[in-house]
């Protein structure tokens, strides 16, 4: 009680009190996903870690899970849910003279392997020629990448994900409209 009345007061992002109501949320998820329902949501605007910063160290239980989210890579829910579309972030390259035609990540955009969520097959070939890629990654300790990568998609996010995000919905709702007028079925 005195851990989810501390995470309350700090509005840190999508912090649950338990696995079953992360169960529960994801059920919810897949029920909208059955009825033709695209879920989108922000990978977040901290990189692989919680947003909005650290938790003040005026307490034992801030300096501990300071500690922790420091030893340990941690994705909010919902985005490394295998239910829901996590969308990343973009800019453009060229700080003075940005050219919309070369997209590079956003250094704030949420990214990472989810602890609860196996990953999918459809993400290993990608996820494992990225991890054999990529130099300077955190140490394997910090994270499982066997579990689901995220983001899925990105799109421009100058002022964050909460940008590329609804840009994203945007673009599908457009999709699903045509799909609808041609008697197709929505994505889902």
């Amino acid at each position: 009680e005195k851990c989810n009345e501390f995470l309350q007061n700090q509005r840190q992002v999508c912090m649950y009190l338990s696995e079953a109501q992360v169960a529960r949320i994801s059920t919810a998820m897949q029920i909208l996903g059955l009825r033709g329902v695209s879920l989108f949501g922000s990978s977040g605007d901290g990189g692989s870690h919680f947003s909005f910063g650290p938790f003040p160290e005026s307490s034992q239980l801030g300096a501990d899970l300071n500690s922790i989210s420091c030893e340990y890579q941690m994705p909010v829910f919902p985005t490394g849910s295998p239910y829901i579309t996590s969308v990343g972030g973009t800019v453009w390259k060229g700080l003075f003279n940005p050219d919309p035609k070369k997209p590079i990540a956003w250094s704030g955009s949420g990214g990472g392997f989810a602890w609860e969520f196996p990953r999918q097959k459809h993400q290993d070939n990608l996820v494992e020629k990225y991890l054999a890629a990529t130099p300077n990654l955190p140490p394997e300790s910090s994270y499982n990448k066997s579990n689901r990568a995220y983001p899925d998609i990105s799109a421009v996010s100058v002022m964050g994900t909460s940008q590329s995000s609804p840009t994203v919905a945007g673009i599908f709702s457009l999709v699903t409209d045509i799909r609808l007028s041609r008697g197709l079925k929505p994505l889902g």
